[in-house]
């Protein structure tokens, strides 16, 4: 028989050599069985011991460069440079230097004002004075004008200042050309409380002149305006405007209408030749504001009505127009 073990020569053993090894071999295992079981086992424990050893924290020791690079890779931000000090820090340029910051209180209405967008600065509003159906007056040598269209008629109206607190007015009345009348008067402030409210006397003449005769006329210009061929309204004027350079600009108008006429007639059948000059009555009375556009515009609106005696005459008629003012 022949055994070969790796790296060694060939080495040849005689037959008859392992026979004793073969006759041992048992008994070498029966005695380590009964030696086995000989020693008594004892059984597990029901309930063991738990193992706390994680419980305490290991001490490592290490060295003290070693844990002083440890300490600052936790207390440093990741990536952090070094900061240069001294000679190094010379030679790199400076920022500027910012001031630190502070808390400021914003005052009320901070927020809404951030909201709102911001109106560029200017000059402020020149105030607007030209008035035409007021009583504030337009001053010397200057001069307004304006138009109006409402119900019954359409107006016209100029007024030129021949002293500070007189004024010349002339105008143009048309009920939609069925009567015309041409206006001439004057308006005279006779009190005045800076530019919030003045009172005047206005005063005017005209002369009217219909379409259609008065013989063949029934209820048409003459019923609705209440004009006749000559007319004179005397009155008051006052107006109030409100604190500001743009504000509303109200007004009163107070007047007694005398109207005179040349062609009258006699409505009942015995009542005799009409005499050659007949006069009624009647008090206009207008409530109205011009509100300001720019320096020297406004719009106007006027609300009112006229009350009559005159038994031709309608009782009392409503007046409403709009239009517009402007100085020249």
């Amino acid at each position: 028989m022949r055994r070969s073990f790796p790296g060694a020569p060939w080495i040849k053993l005689p037959a008859d050599s392992m026979a004793p090894l073969r006759s041992l071999l048992p008994l070498t295992l029966l005695a380590g069985l009964s030696a086995r079981a000989q020693v008594p086992v004892e059984p597990p424990a029901r309930n063991p011991t738990p193992d706390e050893s994680w419980a305490t924290p290991a001490q490592v020791e290490s060295s003290s460069g070693q844990g002083a690079r440890d300490e600052q890779g936790w207390n440093t931000f990741p990536g952090a440079t070094a900061v240069p000090e001294g000679e190094a820090a010379a030679g790199l340029p400076r920022l500027p230097e910012v001031p630190p910051m502070t808390v400021v209180d914003n005052p009320p209405g901070a927020r809404e004002s951030r909201l709102r967008p911001v109106e560029p600065a200017g000059p402020p509003a020149v105030p607007n004075r030209v008035s035409l159906l007021g009583a504030r007056t337009v001053g010397a040598g200057r001069v307004a004008a304006g138009v109006s269209l409402g119900f019954p008629v359409v107006s016209a109206r100029v007024a030129v200042g021949v002293l500070p607190r007189l004024d010349v007015l002339a105008g143009f009345d048309t009920l939609y050309g069925t009567m015309n009348e041409l206006r001439l008067g004057g308006r005279w402030v006779v009190l005045e409380g800076g530019a919030r409210w003045s009172v005047g006397v206005v005063a005017e003449g005209s002369r009217a002149f219909f379409l259609r005769s008065a013989s063949v006329e029934d209820k048409g210009a003459r019923y609705l305006s209440g004009r006749r061929n000559w007319n004179v309204m005397p009155g008051l004027v006052a107006s109030f405007q409100v604190q500001g350079a743009r504000t509303p600009r109200f007004f009163l108008d107070a007047r007694y209408l005398v109207s005179f006429d040349t062609e009258p007639l006699q409505r009942t059948p015995l009542g005799g030749l009409p005499p050659n000059l007949v006069t009624t009555s009647s008090w206009p009375v207008r409530v109205g504001a011009e509100v300001p556009l720019s320096e020297k515009t406004s719009y106007s609106v006027s609300l009112g009505g006229d009350v009559r005696s005159g038994t031709e005459d309608a009782a009392f008629m409503p007046v409403v127009s709009v239009g517009i003012v402007t100085g020249l």
